[in-house]
């Protein structure tokens, strides 16, 4: 009976496709279309235990039940019909009682004037109707309160779906702005985001879509980042097959010289004319016996063909030499404002971007204090979103940062790390001894990149701590390179 009030798949797929005609494409998506089997299986699992452990009319029916086993068991008398009936009316107060004992009476009486010989087929026939009536009536309130249960969850289920739908359509945005490299971070396994969060990435997003020059700043890190991953030669065995000519002196193909034998198709003429002599006949026969008979060698090939192992070099990527991302953000209050969106626009991109290339990330936010956080898979959403959430304000003090970053840079997951210091770097010079700890960590395979966000700054490159530096020009939205004694834009804006 339960398996009537479930979801058909295909039937709760069209109300969907009818209800929200806008999410058309979505509803084409593998992915989703797993993901609503799920919630399908998922509604009609919990509906069953639902109508079965909340049903409100169990004890009822176990009155029922009880009557049904009794007369089963035991047929009907008087005394039984008269209690079920009362039951029955209690149960429903619309239940025929004065039908069915005025049917109770009319028995009675005709047993009574020897009219009914054999009574109790009379009372199991009457038992039959009431238990028939009874348990049609128990029937009907159950599937009244099980359609206005499934109403209430169908509701649910509607809206839930349709939530679930906005959000990948959100999502679908985010993965359109920030790039298929960054999309996996928003698959439908690692949950829901909240929406506040949701339209905040999808600004940061946005952001990055509308500013080339900072998608383009983005992507130029990511390839810079890349760099770290190297090529070996590996040396490995294929087997070929080789094809050759081989002899095959069964082979009659072609002559190839003269030999000695008893081979009569290929004697040569001259060893035919001794037949012609009477005298000469007895020696050709001296010759045949003996093998002595000049005759033609002929021969043929045949292909061979033969395995052998060779070894070559081949290039491969390894992988594990794409090092780990520590980002370092200035979140000062000289930062609030756009270097702030264009801070965490960045950081929203190389968090997703490690997350899709499997390296760790580490985040180190500061201002006159350091705040880490882990930004590697699974932690990449819960710890994103908590820096995202953060307000710019206070001093700056970028030392122990990049200090920290440094000790991080020793650990086991962050050793060969990619280090990219965003701030706009209002505030006193790094000292000789940081100069001294960053080359020492060059030489363990580790690189720092800078990102200034502001006004073009007074940048002595020949005497920056870090590997590359760019600024972002928040008065012109353009980035630039900034290299020994000039400044040279690399995105020609």
């Amino acid at each position: 009976m339960l398996d009537s009030f479930l979801f058909k798949k295909d039937d709760i797929k069209n109300q969907l496709y009818t209800e929200f005609p806008q999410y058309s494409e979505l509803f084409e998506d593998e992915e989703f279309s797993k993901e609503l089997d799920k919630k399908i299986n998922d509604y009609n699992e919990n509906l069953n235990k639902e109508l079965s452990s909340n049903n409100p009319l169990k004890n009822e029916y176990n009155k029922y039940n009880n009557a049904y086993s009794s007369f089963k068991n035991n047929g009907a008398d008087e005394n039984r019909i008269l209690n079920d009936i009362n039951n029955y009316k209690n149960f429903d107060k619309n239940a025929d009682y004065n039908f069915y004992n005025k049917k109770l009476n009319d028995i009675k009486n005709r047993h009574k004037k020897e009219e009914y010989n054999n009574i109790n087929n009379y009372y199991n026939a009457l038992e039959k109707v009431v238990l028939n009536d009874w348990k049609n009536s128990l029937d009907r309130e159950y599937t009244k309160w099980a359609l206005d249960k499934i109403d209430e969850r169908r509701k649910e289920f509607f809206k839930d779906t349709k939530n679930l739908l906005e959000y990948l359509k959100d999502i679908k945005e985010i993965k359109e702005s920030l790039g298929d490299e960054t999309g996996e971070l928003f698959d439908l396994s690692l949950g829901k985001i909240a929406k506040r969060d949701i339209n905040y990435i999808k600004k940061l997003a946005n952001f990055l879509k509308n500013h080339k020059s900072i998608k383009e700043l983005c992507d130029m890190l990511g390839r810079f980042m890349k760099a770290e991953e190297s090529i070996k030669i590996e040396k490995v065995l294929r087997k070929e097959t080789f094809k050759t000519k081989k002899i095959d002196t069964n082979s009659q193909e072609e002559i190839v010289g003269i030999t000695y034998s008893r081979d009569i198709h290929n004697i040569l003429p001259q060893e035919k004319l001794l037949l012609a002599e009477g005298v000469l006949e007895t020696l050709f026969g001296v010759k045949y016996f003996e093998n002595r008979l000049l005759t033609f060698k002929k021969e043929g090939y045949v292909d061979s063909f033969y395995e052998q192992d060779i070894e070559e070099e081949i290039q491969a990527k390894e992988d594990d030499k794409k090092g780990p991302i520590i980002i370092c953000v200035d979140t000062s209050g000289s930062m609030s404002g756009v270097p702030e969106t264009v801070s965490k626009a960045v950081t929203l991109y190389l968090a997703t971007r490690a997350m899709k290339q499997k390296r760790n990330c580490y985040l180190i936010n500061f201002s006159t204090q350091i705040e880490t956080m882990d930004l590697t898979y699974p932690n990449t959403m819960d710890n994103l979103i908590e820096f995202l959430r953060l307000s710019f304000d206070g001093g700056t003090d970028a030392v122990p940062a990049l200090r920290h970053a440094i000790k991080t840079m020793n650990i086991e997951n962050y050793k060969k790390s990619d280090l990219i210091f965003i701030s706009d770097f209002v505030f006193n010079d790094f000292t000789d001894s940081d100069y001294k700890l960053v080359n020492e960590q060059r030489k363990n395979e580790n690189r720092f990149y800078s990102l200034i966000v502001g006004s073009t700054p007074l940048f002595n490159v020949k005497n920056s701590i870090f590997d590359y530096n760019w600024c972002y020009d928040s008065s012109r939205g353009s980035v630039k390179e900034i290299t020994e004694n000039m400044y040279s834009n690399i995105f020609n804006i």
